[in-house]
């Protein structure tokens, strides 16, 4: 009995630090995927560290390219400099966009942007009990090398966004499952991603 203690005990050790490692992981290869899309943007953030306004060619290159939309976004806001985000890539489409293409550049998920991503629906919350939420479904794939190029097109969600709000590039709901596109229907993608949402927060 003693002795199967001491086994479950090591066992249960070893599986938490496991657990702790993955969290730790998990957050360092975060914040090294984050820098290295805010050192993209450097022009802006240096001039904004110095006190001066952005070049508008950097402020209209970031804002119009998917992978650095969202970071400018954020370094604008940071700076309280928020009104120099070009307009026509404030919207809604675009910077839901940027949400999704910065979290598939994580590397514990798709590890870099895709090659290609199309907006394909925007769908209320399912239950309809968030009012003017949203969520923008969109497919994307990648090219040869990368290790999902044999996926072809697949499902990713952004959301929910109060669209009746100003738009911004946060949301706790923004994931994909890797799925293929056409395996679900558009609604069926967006109830599983919504399900997901509350142990995805905790």
């Amino acid at each position: 009995m003693k002795v199967a203690l001491i086994v479950l005990g090591v066992v249960g050790g070893l599986v938490v630090i496991f657990v702790v490692w993955r969290l730790y992981a998990t957050f360092v290869g975060g914040q090294r995927a984050y820098a290295k899309l805010l050192a993209r943007i450097a022009p802006v953030t240096e001039a904004l560290q110095r006190g001066d306004t952005p070049a508008a060619e950097d402020l209209q290159s970031f804002a119009r390219d998917r992978v650095t939309r969202k970071v400018l976004y954020e370094a604008l806001a940071e700076h309280d400099q928020i009104e120099l985000f070009p307009q026509e890539q404030r919207t809604w489409e675009a910077l839901a966009e940027a949400d999704l293409v910065a979290w598939l550049c994580h590397p514990n998920e798709l590890g870099a942007p895709p090659d290609e991503i199309e907006l394909t629906k925007q769908l209320p919350v399912p239950g309809g009990a968030a009012g003017s939420h949203r969520y923008f479904l969109f497919r994307y794939r990648t090219y040869p090398p990368h290790w999902a190029a044999g996926d072809g097109w697949m499902a990713g969600v952004a959301g929910p966004y109060d669209v009746e709000k100003e738009p911004e590039p946060h949301a706790s709901g923004t994931f994909s499952r890797f799925e293929a596109y056409d395996s679900r229907t558009a609604e069926e993608h967006v109830e599983i991603t919504h399900r997901l949402v509350p142990e995805r927060r905790g």
